[in-house]
């Protein structure tokens, strides 16, 4: 995952199918159930913030099938550990924006990744209120 390359595409500069290009053989597997993320970081003194628009765009993306399940994944954990990429939970919407993030990279004890789940989670993203249900409730 190329950091300036997802910076673009949250400004519309390119493409969904870009992206996945992107970000395609960006997690290796090292055992069964731990895998690392390759991330080309950006060269930059300023940050970039995540906003709602963002994650919508990734969600819809996704839902449109323009990007895998394994593209969201990929982008959630790269939002994860970035230096560049930031939120502010304390507000509202940053607080929803983060639970979002960590649960598309913790899919193994949050939630799976399907369609009726990223229907959800755009729902959660607009109204705040969470109806996902854990795979063991």
């Amino acid at each position: 995952m190329t950091e300036s390359i997802l910076k673009e595409y949250f400004e519309n500069k390119i493409s969904s199918e870009f992206l996945s290009a992107d970000l395609n053989g960006s997690i290796k597997k090292l055992t069964y159930d731990t895998s690392q993320i390759s991330v080309v970081e950006m060269e930059s003194d300023s940050e970039f913030e995540i906003e709602q628009t963002h994650l919508n765009k990734i969600l819809n993306d996704a839902l449109n099938r323009n990007l895998t399940f394994d593209n969201l994944k990929t982008i959630a954990s790269g939002l994860m550990f970035s230096e560049y990429f930031t939120w502010d939970s304390d507000t509202e919407i940053g607080n929803r924006i983060a639970t979002i993030i960590v649960e598309l990279d913790n899919t193994e004890i949050n939630f799976p990744i399907s369609t009726e789940n990223l229907k959800l989670w755009k729902e959660y993203l607009e109204s705040g209120i969470h109806k996902l249900k854990r795979k063991h409730d």
